[in-house]
């Protein structure tokens, strides 16, 4: 499905004709209605365009990628803060009147809308059985979905199933939140059996069997927690899992980052992105050919300005929380780094701006020094969301993935046998494998090794390179005084976070006895700071000077990549799978470590029952930081102060209440 796609609003309206009308020739120019419009496969497959594409208004709360979307606005937890003052879901202080919350209820419907005028008419729509049938699929499961979306946020709502023809008509009934989950399951199970396998299309962006059987397992999970605890839904759980982990369609991509560049660059790959939501626009409001929306420009390092085609303006207020850096094992070596390599793609450990370095426009990286003042909890508060990369993204990745999958059957699992079991383990073991680069055998670097000190090098002058030798892509650290963060640019899509070598120089003094940073003199180490990703060969070290730099030029200096002997182990150790409530907080922290950012958290914490208590630890965690003060403090306890047990349900928009007198506003708003 062309991803540029239009929106076809396909609406029915009834007026009444009178007075001066009465004369006029009423038959239209466009002979086409409801009733004639539907005839064949292709009138059809326009109106079906409409109804995907209901899921992707901008602006309209759902799956746009926008600040006030579903995986922003309305996902601020333990995974991130808004370092900004205000009110709305960011801070829990909301009312039943907040502009967003009645834009995503109301387009909601209308996309029940469409996808219910969708289904009345087709029965009569000229076709092949197998063609009208893969067609009422998608449009049940989106339909079905639409309602996930509303009873996940509001409970009880009205659960509509036939085409309004009435626009005066406003009254409908709430359901209750199980009777609405049966129906979504059903409508899921029934579009399953009717849609095409995804290998039919070979990409992700239309509803296949395995994004249905992906997203039925997440229903049932919901379903079985909180409030509904119909439990006997996590053996449906674990069954449609099981079928997505079954189909040798599917399976983890090697390298977690690859999992993201081609994704977010408009490329596919279904061994994991089992469906995303993707309709976009052309924007050239900054000079740029750019993507909108995209997760990246509401979740991304703030970035002031384009240049030269560098970069996309950013201007993000959403930044990490230390509960969630801290989900991820830090490297005690190399202190920027981790060797789980899922935290520093999803997380930020640098600042960025465009600027002319080594003799080009680059977007530089400023790192941020935590190996020099490893217990500045500040350094982890002022990091941002680097998941949706602006240096790759053009638009913003699946809706469901196959590690997601393996989580959720894993969970369905310790729910089944009150705890873990082999086959549940392995499956978080998987997940984590992939994490720290074990999946395809590569390694990280161990040190960098100087293997001839050269000569005529200044500081602030020197650059290390660290080449993975099998695309010649490539990151470049740029700096060498001990005093200053290390500044790098990337060359190429590099496939993880970047390595961070710098030269260390033997310090001179000047006659005034201060350092003279303009004095030559040879390297005398190499310094790793961040080992990066794992590389399936040894990568290639070069030391030159900086292009344009003011000082000599040094040369001579070469180094070698030594890589570790043993990979850093992945399995999860005997305390986190013991018992059932030890192996359940496992897997809670693996999806925050797996999922951040990527909309789920929220409604994770809600069907868990704990949302309250993770928000109010991770103020908390704010409290006792240390230098942490002022504003930025108060930004950081502001959602634990908050939420409250209310929070566990968005009110039901006012004006809705208003228009429906059958509508009972949940408890406490």
């Amino acid at each position: 499905m062309n991803k540029f796609i239009k929106s076809i609003l396909f609406g029915i309206a009834f007026f009444p004709l009178t007075g001066c009308l009465s004369n006029l020739d009423l038959h239209p120019i466009d002979s086409d209605t409801p009733n004639t419009f539907f005839k064949d496969s292709a009138a059809c497959a326009k109106v079906l365009v409409g109804c995907y594409d209901a899921l992707s208004v901008p602006g309209g709360g759902l799956f746009d990628g926008s600040m006030n979307s579903q995986f922003v606005i309305w996902n601020v937890t333990d995974e991130m803060y808004n370092a900004a003052a205000g009110t709305g879901p960011k801070v829990y202080s909301y009312t039943s009147g907040y502009a967003p919350n009645a834009t995503m209820y109301k387009n909601l419907y209308a996309a029940i809308q469409r996808c219910c005028q969708f289904l009345h008419y087709l029965p009569d729509a000229k076709m092949t059985t197998e063609t009208k049938l893969a067609m009422e699929g998608e449009v049940q499961f989106i339909r079905a979905f639409c309602y996930f979306n509303l009873v996940q946020n509001y409970g009880r709502v009205p659960l509509v199933t036939e085409a309004s023809l009435d626009v005066n008509s406003t009254s409908a009934k709430q359901a209750e939140e199980a009777d609405i989950y049966d129906f979504v399951i059903r409508e899921m199970e029934e579009a399953e059996s009717k849609v095409f396998p995804i290998t039919k299309f070979n990409f992700g962006g239309r509803i296949n069997k395995s994004a249905v059987r992906g997203v039925l397992a997440r229903v049932c999970l919901f379903n079985a927690g909180f409030p509904c605890y119909n439990t006997e839904r996590y053996k449906d759980a674990y069954k449609w899992a099981k079928m997505v982990i079954d189909d040798p369609a599917h399976s983890l991509i090697p390298n977690f980052a690859e999992a993201f560049i081609p994704l977010i660059q408009d490329k596919y790959d279904i061994r994991e992105n089992l469906w995303e939501i993707e309709a976009y626009c052309k924007s050239t409001s900054d000079g740029l050919k750019e993507y909108f929306p995209s997760l990246s420009t509401s979740l991304g390092t703030n970035c002031s300005k384009a240049v030269a085609n560098v970069s996309f303006m950013v201007n993000n207020t959403m930044k990490i929380t230390k509960r969630m850096f801290s989900y991820y094992e830090q490297d005690t070596e190399a202190l920027l780094g981790s060797y789980d390599e899922r935290r520093n793609w999803a997380i930020a450990p640098f600042t960025n701006a465009p600027t002319k370095l080594d003799g080009a426009d680059r977007l530089v990286l400023t790192y941020f020094g935590s190996h020099k003042d490893p217990d500045n909890d500040r350094l982890v508060y002022d990091r941002q969301v680097n998941k949706f990369n602006r240096q790759y993204a053009k638009i913003w990745p699946a809706l469901v993935r196959y590690s997601d999958v393996l989580l959720m059957a894993a969970e369905a699992l310790c729910q089944i046998n009150n705890g873990s079991t082999p086959e549940a383990i392995g499956y978080v073991n998987a997940v984590r494998k992939r994490a720290y680069g074990q999946m395809d055998g590569r390694k990280f670097i161990d040190h960098i090794e100087l293997t001839n000190p050269g000569e005529n090098y200044t500081i602030d002058e020197v650059c290390v390179e660290i080449v993975d030798v099998t695309d010649n892509t490539a990151s470049v650290t740029c700096t060498t005084e001990e005093n200053k963060s290390p500044k790098a640019y990337r060359v190429g899509d590099v496939k993880g976070p970047l390595t961070i070598a710098t030269a260390k120089l033997p310090e001179i003094l000047g006659s005034d006895g201060k350092p003279d940073t303009k004095a030559t003199r040879p390297i005398e180490s190499i310094v790793l700071l961040d080992r990066g990703h794992a590389y399936s060969e040894t990568p290639k070290v070069v030391i030159r000077s900086l292009e344009g730099g003011k000082g000599p030029k040094g040369s001579g200096a070469t180094a070698i990549a030594v890589m570790k002997d043993e990979s850093p182990s992945y399995e999860l150790p005997a305390e986190a799978t013991d018992s059932k409530e030890a192996f359940l907080q496992t897997i809670m922290d693996e999806r925050a470590r797996e999922l951040c950012f990527e909309g789920w958290r929220r409604l994770d914490l809600k069907r868990w029952h704990n949302l309250v208590e993770v928000l109010q630890a991770t103020r908390d965690d704010g409290r006792n930081a240390k230098g942490v003060n002022g504003a930025q403090l108060d930004y950081i306890m502001t959602p634990g102060n908050n939420v409250s047990d209310v929070h566990y349900y968005l009110p039901i928009p006012s004006g809705e209440i208003m228009l429906n007198p059958e509508l009972k506003q949940n408890e406490g708003w």
